[in-house]
């Protein structure tokens, strides 16, 4: 990872390359600054930025983030994806496990209760009394995120459930908060040892975030179970289908070009573009940053091309070279002239004329 990225607080991290909001100008995220309780993100002179004074290092927002670009010392939500898939224990919980439940996301509970033998319970007896959920927004988001992971695994034939304890059991741990974050900066030092699943991913080449490679390799070892008709028109927060209208489409590759983690891609002789539903974010970039609006999201979700990385062809086009400023350009009939030639020629045909033509 670049240090020079990096804004630290005592036990946080952010990085402001890996953020949508900070490098890409038409991105309007604000997903952590709508969430942090104490208002630690802040969007200053075109860039979001930690004030670390501010931070009280709760991570409630590190599952917020798209792409990963908040980060805790003491936690890793992709380490602890995996390690609790493969232990005893049932309840996810911010008084033994986690600093909270929110520091996980929807992709990280479905690839818990996908890869877990047993149980999956959700431990929110303590969140209404929380000073981390202020004005009931962390309760709210975690209410939300279990509701869409239930869904989602309903949709992709899973028998799992995602369970909820409202009520403080007898038996369990009276840790608290404080005895939570000695214990998570004990366990931090072993993760540190081993170094960090999500930093190690970081300091790769590859563009998409690691929970969901998780994801999809939990989803490869269900894909038996999948329905016979694996295409759905359901909607998730986390990833979105796309289509693009091909007589629109001026072939300006603007959107595989600025798709940060390489789901919108270029067929090798630049005609086309091509599209892997398991690597989008839902970042919508490429909706804000085409200009003729030729991209769009569609409500179309397959569980094969999002669980494998298939590869869909949105646009194929038979390019021609404009007559005017031989540049190839998407040919779709009539005289063989580009769209922007045909603009300046309609629109600024006065700078064409000579002098003795205007009189």
């Amino acid at each position: 990872m670049r240090s020079e990225s990096l804004t630290q607080g005592d036990l946080f991290k952010f990085d402001y390359f890996k953020c949508l909001r900070s490098e890409f100008a038409k991105n309007e995220c604000s997903i952590c600054i709508d969430l942090c309780p104490e208002g630690a993100m802040v969007f200053d002179r075109g860039k979001l930025t930690l004030d670390a004074n501010a931070c009280t290092a709760c991570s409630a927002c590190i599952g917020s983030c798209p792409t990963e670009a908040l980060m805790s010392e003491t936690f890793d939500p992709n380490h602890f994806s995996l390690n609790f898939s493969k232990q005893s224990e049932s309840l996810i919980s911010c008084k033994e496990n986690v600093p909270c439940i929110a520091s996980l996301s929807v992709e990280h509970l479905i690839s818990i209760a996908l890869r877990k033998e047993g149980e999956v319970v959700c431990d929110l007896s303590h969140c209404l009394e929380c000073s981390v959920n202020k004005d009931n927004k962390i309760i709210e988001i975690i209410n939300s995120m279990i509701d869409e992971a239930q869904k989602f695994l309903q949709i992709c034939g899973s028998e799992k459930e995602i369970k909820v304890q409202t009520e403080e059991l007898e038996e369990s741990l009276e840790v608290g908060r404080r005895g939570l974050f000695k214990k998570l900066i004990g366990v931090a030092k072993e993760v540190n040892e081993e170094v960090s699943m999500t930093e190690l991913m970081n300091s790769s080449e590859e563009k998409q975030p690691l929970k969901r490679i998780l994801l999809k390799n939990a989803l490869k070892l269900q894909a038996e179970k999948f329905p016979e008709n694996s295409e759905l028109d359901v909607n998730f927060s986390f990833v979105k289908a796309k289509k693009i209208d091909a007589e629109t489409c001026t072939n300006c590759q603007e959107c595989a070009m600025f798709c940060p983690t390489e789901a919108l891609s270029l067929l090798q002789d630049n005609t086309g573009i091509i599209f892997q539903m398991g690597k989008c974010i839902s970042c919508s970039i490429c909706d804000d940053i085409c200009q003729p609006g030729s991209i769009k999201s569609d409500s179309r979700f397959d569980l094969v091309e999002f669980s494998f990385d298939r590869m869909q062809l949105l646009v194929k086009h038979n390019l021609e070279i404009c007559e005017e400023c031989k540049v190839a350009f998407p040919y779709h009939g009539g005289e063989k002239v580009c769209a922007r030639c045909k603009d300046f020629r309609t629109n600024h045909a006065d700078l064409f004329t000579l002098a003795k033509d205007l009189e």
